[in-house]
């Protein structure tokens, strides 16, 4: 493993060499920074591309110091340890000189310490590293202890001690505890009423004559969120709350709109249609152009307490035959039957679904795909037939889907809470970047949304926006109106993007509530093509009687049913 593991960076340091980001040739003067040897403007330059491991800019230094000395002291060490399989000969023919290898070789030691380097456990508050002057936070019994004084003073606390208890007062609670106990005591200071009494997992103890505390609960007592980003060995913790009424401040106007829409009765069955139709257009100035509808379909959904059901009901037939232009003109003929007889079953695919919210079971039904099924693995399949999947919700606990969490996870009841949960869902396993990520997109946001953006009439609130893109490649211009009165929303939109090779406009329009909307959009590519694209949106209560209905069982087959029909085939 450790071999495989030499080789590949000994692979990836090459190619940056070749790439010419890392100039072969290391500045000879010691004097000189190493940034600077490396090609690079700043210390910071250099280690915002580093990826191997949560180093800072000293640790390089003082780690290709101490290399750079091995390796002049033993220079087949190099081989050893660095570029495994390298010898003098090969050296001699891909280097300038010997010393200038050694510098790279001294290089490629530090990357490969830093992937494996494990940083000192740090404690990291609303975006700032916690200074503890003079005791360091530790782990132990894989929970993260940290000094109580100088983190409860971070927070904003007055800490006292006496015997063995400890004592911290903040914005009129006090919080007490005991050297070696299980508790954390909150009071309110004045009238000393007991208001909340935390069980802690890991007793507080004392080290060096400071007390350590697990930072998890006591942060989380002063109201405050825990993340623990296991790179950079980082307890992150952050005012949740704080930090979305921040971001809110810039975002009245939108969130406004956000209150004005109607709150639905969690009991109440509805129903949503959309209707989508996708045209393409070859432009073609000698034949004439020859348009094809790609997508022409309607979603139907209706979700209530009792689970979910789905028809989708849709032509295809405009893709196959877009596909079917741009194949090999020498295929055989039976390539062009096989297309035509699936542009048939295209016509008119249907799609059901049946979600059963009460035991978790997924119900299909789609005659195509058991089609495919049944062609793929050589046997026949009922087409007419339900697919039942048993424990859905417990299957999607297992799995780890951005896409299912920015549906279903994300709250929108104000920007400041979309902006701070999408961060938190980005930033999984790096929450250390958390604070830095929520502050950048609330910029992002603030430039076509903040309130400086609206002028307003009435009840209604106009921003117009324009933009010129990256390098001059184009422009984004556009203005939208939110009205408060009832939730909803209209505006247009054009990006032009020019880069030589292509040119390309397109134009959006959208309307809407939350009872209908319209989207459509037109992608023209110049001298080639234009899309046209058109989604409405329909949602009201159903009517009696369109609640989940479940599948006849006569009507099921379960996938140990289908497992048992391929299995036989493959046999």
């Amino acid at each position: 493993m450790k071999s495989k593991m030499k080789r590949w960076l000994s692979l990836v340091l090459a190619m940056v060499l070749l790439c010419g980001t890392v100039p072969v040739a290391f500045a000879a003067e010691t004097e000189t920074p190493l940034y600077e040897q490396l090609g690079f403007e700043s210390a910071d330059a250099l280690m915002e591309g580093w990826i191997f491991g949560p180093v800072d800019y000293d640790w390089v230094c003082e780690r290709y110091e101490v290399y750079l000395a091995e390796l002049t002291a033993n220079p087949d060490k190099a081989f050893e340890e660095g570029y495994n399989g390298w010898d003098w000969e090969m050296v001699d023919e891909y280097y300038g000189s010997r010393e200038e290898f050694l510098r790279d070789a001294a290089m490629q030691l530090v990357l490969m310490e830093s992937y494996a380097y494990v940083p000192p456990v740090s404690v990291q508050l609303n975006g700032e590293t916690v200074d503890f002057p003079d005791a360091q936070p530790e782990m132990q019994n894989d929970r993260t202890m940290v000094p109580f004084r100088a983190i409860a003073e971070a927070l904003g606390a007055v800490v006292d001690y006496d015997s063995g208890a400890v004592t911290a007062v903040k914005d009129g609670t006090r919080y007490d505890f005991t050297l070696g106990g299980d508790t954390l005591t909150l009071s309110d200071d004045a009238t000393d009423e007991v208001l909340k009494t935390v069980t802690l997992d890991a007793a507080p103890y004392e080290k060096d004559g400071r007390t350590y505390v697990p930072v998890r609960f006591f942060a989380e007592a002063f109201g405050l969120t825990v993340q623990w980003d296991n790179y950079q060995q980082m307890a992150v913790l952050y005012d949740r709350d704080a930090l979305i009424a921040q971001i809110d401040e810039q975002f009245t106007v939108v969130n406004q709109w956000l209150a004005a829409q109607p709150v639905r009765d969690p009991a109440q069955t509805m129903r949503t249609v959309a209707a989508l139709r996708v045209l393409y257009t070859q432009l073609n100035s000698i034949d004439g152009d020859e348009t094809t509808v790609l997508v022409d379909g309607t979603l139907e959904v209706v979700d209530g307490s009792g689970g979910v059901t789905m028809n989708v009901q849709v032509d295809l037939r405009g893709v196959l035959a877009l596909l079917s232009q741009s194949m090999d003109p020498y295929w055989s003929a039976d390539v062009d039957i096989e297309i035509g007889q699936w542009q048939e079953l295209l016509k008119n695919v249907q799609l059901e679904m049946v979600l059963d919210a009460e035991s978790g079971t997924l119900y299909l039904r789609c005659p195509l795909l058991m089609k495919w099924l049944a062609e793929a693995n050589g046997v026949s399949l009922p087409q007419d037939k339900w697919v039942a999947f048993d424990n859905v919700w417990g299957e999607l606990q297992g799995v780890e889907s951005p896409l299912f969490e920015s549906v279903f996870m994300t709250d929108m009841s104000s920007v400041g809470a979309l902006v701070v949960s999408v961060a938190e869902q980005n930033c999984t396993y790096v929450y250390s970047t958390l604070w830095d990520e929520v502050q950048q997109t609330a910029d992002t946001v603030m430039a076509f949304a903040g309130d400086d953006c609206f002028t307003k009439s009435g009840t209604r609130y106009t921003a117009e926006l324009s933009t010129t893109l990256m390098e001059e490649y184009g422009y984004v211009s556009g203005a939208y109106t939110l009205d408060l009165s009832d939730g909803s929303i209209e505006g247009q939109a054009e990006c032009r993007i020019s880069d030589g090779s292509s040119d390309a406009l397109m134009t959006l329009t959208f309307a809407g509530d939350a009872q209908k909307g319209d989207i459509a959009m037109t992608v023209h590519v110049k001298n080639q093509s234009i899309t046209e694209i058109t989604l409405t949106l329909t949602q009201q209560p159903a009517q009696a009687g369109s609640e989940v209905q479940l599948p006849d069982p006569d009507e099921v087959v379960t996938l140990d049913a289908l497992e048992v029909l391929f299995g036989g085939a493959a046999a």
